[in-house]
């Protein structure tokens, strides 16, 4: 079996965008011939990649699959066109992250980016969204990767991805009775404990705040514990984990936007290449769950 990285390319992108047209446009190709390099992608490994959800193509569960392979793929790939070609960009870059994608992506597109552009200075600084975002403001990070409500996207921010917020609890919790709530938050510098506690007093039901932690470890950890209902990104959940049992009580949380934030415009050159490596690093699409501990399976 042979998967090349054009096909692989169009694969990553029709996702990201949720269709042909704009992949195509993108990728400088017909949709034609990005329909027909997905076909032959899709006869390669023997299955369907794709389905449409409305006007929307989603990736089934091996098109998620084989989409975690294509990003380490494209990313060496270019890495490597790029060190061999030659990078003559000079510089210095701070990149402010989020904890949760600092300790997952980071370390790997850092080490890239480095080995590809010898000569760019590189620095990595995690911390909480709002302060990510602060930073950003007052130019104490050059560019910033950070989630943000619908509303505060700016124009000139790059997006990345979207990820839904759901109430999460362990799949073996014990029922809470009359109790009130125990919530655990990621503290008073992330936003998610703001909307949690909005929709908790809009709904009328008790809660106390039981544990902060400023890291996606240490929530996931102690969720997974049952100490408590978080919160948090669709894509942190663990197997051990499911959708908290009273989230029909609740409206349905937002949708976070991961997107890049520049401290100055217009970018470097240096900053441009960095940006590119991040936007090559979108994690797969997570697929809706509807009930509590409900699997991700292709219809």
């Amino acid at each position: 079996m042979r998967l090349d990285t054009e096909s692989l390319r169009a694969l990553k992108l029709v996702i990201e965008t949720g269709g042909v047209t704009e992949a195509a446009e993108r990728l400088s190709l017909t949709q034609s011939a990005v329909s027909w390099k997905l076909r032959r992608l899709e006869g390669r490994v023997g299955h369907s990649l794709l389905k449409r959800e409305g006007r929307v193509l989603r990736p089934t569960r091996h098109g998620r699959e084989l989409l975690e392979f294509a990003d380490r793929i494209l990313s060496a790939h270019d890495a490597a066109v790029q060190r061999f070609r030659g990078s003559a960009l000079t510089g210095s870059i701070c990149l402010g992250a989020t904890d949760d994608f600092a300790t997952t992506r980071v370390a790997g597109i850092a080490g890239r980016f480095r080995w590809a552009h010898p000569g760019i200075r590189l620095q990595v600084k995690a911390g909480s969204s709002l302060s990510v975002a602060a930073w950003a403001e007052t130019g104490e990070v050059d560019l910033a990767v950070m989630p943000v409500e619908a509303n505060q996207v700016r124009h000139d921010d790059l997006p990345l991805w979207t990820d839904q917020l759901e109430f999460i609890q362990a799949i073996d919790a014990e029922p809470l009775g009359d109790q009130p709530v125990p919530l655990v938050t990621f503290g008073e510098h992330c936003f998610y404990g703001r909307i949690a506690s909005t929709l908790l007093d809009e709904a009328g039901i008790a809660y106390e705040e039981v544990l902060q932690s400023a890291s996606t470890a240490g929530v996931r950890a102690a969720v997974s514990a049952g100490f408590g209902v978080s919160l948090m990104n669709r894509g942190f959940m663990t197997p051990d984990q499911c959708l908290w049992s009273g989230s029909e009580r609740v409206a349905t949380p937002p949708t976070v936007h991961y997107v890049v934030r520049a401290a100055r415009l217009p970018l470097t050159a240096a900053e441009q290449s960095l940006v590119a490596e991040l936007r090559g690093s979108v994690p797969p699409v997570w697929d809706e769950m509807t009930e509590p501990g409900a699997a991700m399976i292709e219809p």
